[in-house]
């Protein structure tokens, strides 16, 4: 079996203890103590034994991300818990199956059944520039939601296809692109600045709250950060 990408490295700095008192950096290669090295040498294992969809669910943004910091995404997502973090990517696999069947909707206009300018126009959400992290910064704006039109114009079923196009073909296209420009960008996140203007118990639907909730259940299974 062949050694991870940047193994040399990780072995040097892992350490008996965490490298920064930055919470930020907690989980993140460099950083690991003993306990989580050891964590992440016995999924490396997993991963390269199983591969297949298993490894492909793991490599969410592509492979340009590296071996190192995909996998770490992830064993942080469930706090270097083993087990936990097997559980996690196999019900991901099997969240990402039918998708992933579709290629992950790649034409937006098909995903939503309308235009997606029209749909942000009802739901402004959008990516301006880049954090001083390198990741891709999106502003949302909850507040200025009007459900009614979405509901007419498009299906929940259609806002998921389109989430699954905006996760792995929009957003994963912006992390390669950062990647290929900045070799040394390795943290595969997105800084998220929601807008509450406007924000009131009026704009709170069952609906809405049903669409939020869906979307969250996809981003935090599928694609931990």
């Amino acid at each position: 079996m062949s050694e991870p990408e940047g193994y040399d490295w990780l072995k040097k700095t892992h350490g008996g203890k965490k490298g920064s008192d930055d919470p930020l950096d907690w989980g993140i290669p460099g950083n690991f103590t003993d306990e989580e090295y050891d964590v992440f040498i016995k999924f490396q294992k997993e991963v390269t034994t199983r591969g297949g969809d298993f490894k492909k669910t793991i490599y969410s943004f592509g492979e340009e991300e590296g071996e190192v910091h995909a996998l770490g995404r992830w064993l942080r997502a469930r706090k270097f818990v083993y087990d936990d973090v097997i559980t996690m990517v196999e019900q991901a696999t099997e969240e990402c199956k039918k998708p992933s069947a579709d290629n992950y909707y790649p034409d937006p206009k098909d995903a939503l059944g309308v235009e997606p300018q029209i749909y942000i126009s009802q739901y402004p959400q959008l990516y301006y520039g880049y954090a001083k992290s390198g990741a891709p910064a999106f502003i949302s704006k909850p507040g200025l939601l009007n459900i009614s039109a979405i509901t007419s114009i498009t299906t929940m079923e259609g806002i998921l296809k389109y989430h699954w196009y905006a996760m792995i073909h929009d957003f994963g296209k912006r992390l390669r692109a950062k990647k290929e420009t900045d070799p040394n960008f390795t943290k595969f996140q997105c800084l998220i600045v929601m807008d509450l203007g406007n924000l009131g118990m009026s704009q709170v639907t069952q609906r809405a709250l049903a669409i939020t909730k869906e979307q969250s259940k996809i981003d935090s299974l599928c694609f931990p950060g």
